[in-house]
């Protein structure tokens, strides 16, 4: 198990993600490093719960129902503009540029699916790390 004074341990986490198995995995891992995590099915859900709390990083697949991946890394910069957001896509193509709009805006990073979960826990340690320095 990680240690207690892991840079993840009290983080506070929005997973947004349309498959259950993506969403519940990631949740799974970042819990055991002691992460909080709130999961989403939905842009919907996602851009709700970013209006009501505060959250250390969003991660978000791009292409989900009811908003896409842009618009909920959008709705966490409005809210704080310092939050970390990592976004995931299982393709290659990105027809309505997300990335490159969130890029130029702040993006923390992007994951293709499949990704190892060494490559999630490193990309979060990076974003949470840089973020902490901005702060």
């Amino acid at each position: 198990p990680p240690p207690h004074d892991s840079p993840l341990t009290g983080k506070r986490v929005l997973i947004a993600d349309d498959e259950l198995n993506i969403r519940k995995t990631i949740g799974d891992v970042l819990a055991q490093h002691r992460c909080l995590c709130t999961l989403c099915k939905d842009g919907y859900e996602a851009v709700h719960l970013l209006d009501q709390q505060g959250f250390d990083l969003v991660i978000t697949d791009i292409k989900m129902p009811h908003r896409n991946g842009y618009e909920i890394f959008a709705a966490a910069r409005r809210r704080h503009d310092s939050v970390p957001v990592i976004l995931m896509t299982g393709f290659g193509y990105d027809p309505n540029h997300s990335i490159v709009r969130a890029r130029r805006e702040g993006l923390a990073a992007v994951l293709f699916k499949p990704f190892k979960v060494e490559q999630l826990l490193g990309e979060i340690r990076t974003a949470i790390r840089s973020a902490a320095k901005r702060a």
